[in-house]
C-alpha cells in the first residue's frame, strides 16, 4: 500500500523533523521505532498536536478510532 510518506523521502524527514519540533528533542533522538513515552516530550497532549499537524502540514487524515492506538512514530507513517 503506497501512502503519502511512502511516496518521498522527503516528507518521511519532515515529518520526523516535527515530531522532533513538538517532543521538543534533536531529529537525532526520535526514529520510526521510538515509542509513546520513549521521549518525555511525548505525553497525550503533544501526541494529538503530532495528530493534528501532522494532518494539516501534509494533508492526511487518520481515522478517529486509530488514533489512540498510534503507539510508535511509524503508526503514523501508513
Amino acid at each position: 500500500m503506497k501512502t503519502f510518506f511512502s511516496d518521498s523521502s522527503e516528507n518521511r524527514e519532515s515529518f520526523f523533523v516535527l515530531a522532533a519540533e513538538i517532543f521538543e528533542v534533536e531529529r537525532a533522538a526520535i526514529s520510526e521505532n521510538t515509542r509513546y513515552g520513549d521521549v518525555s516530550g511525548w505525553d497525550s497532549v503533544n501526541h494529538l498536536r503530532l495528530v493534528m499537524e501532522t494532518e494539516r502540514r501534509f494533508g492526511v487524515s487518520y481515522p478517529l478510532e486509530k488514533i489512540p492506538s498510534m503507539r510508535t512514530l511509524s503508526d503514523f507513517l501508513v
